[in-house]
């Protein structure tokens, strides 16, 4: 069970990183200090994704959903 657990946290974490690259990529299109703080501040994504809410929100449902995919892998 214990596996199952660790590969929750990982496979959470790789989604977030992966959808969190996604919007940083566009918003250094944008602005080079946007794509820097998106890249850097997980925080800082939503603040970004709801100012720009509809271009990037797939992203922002897979960040979430990473999130919660890790969470559960800490709680079970």
């Amino acid at each position: 069970m214990g596996d199952m657990n660790a590969n929750m946290v990982l496979g959470g974490f790789l989604v977030m990183l992966i959808c969190q690259d996604v919007v940083a990529v566009r918003a250094f299109k944008k602005s080079a200090r946007e794509g820097i703080l998106c890249a850097i501040i997980p925080g800082y994504l939503l603040l970004y994704g709801s100012r720009e809410e509809t271009r990037y929100v797939k992203p922002l449902i897979g960040w979430l959903v990473g999130l919660g995919i890790l969470l559960m892998g800490f709680v079970r």
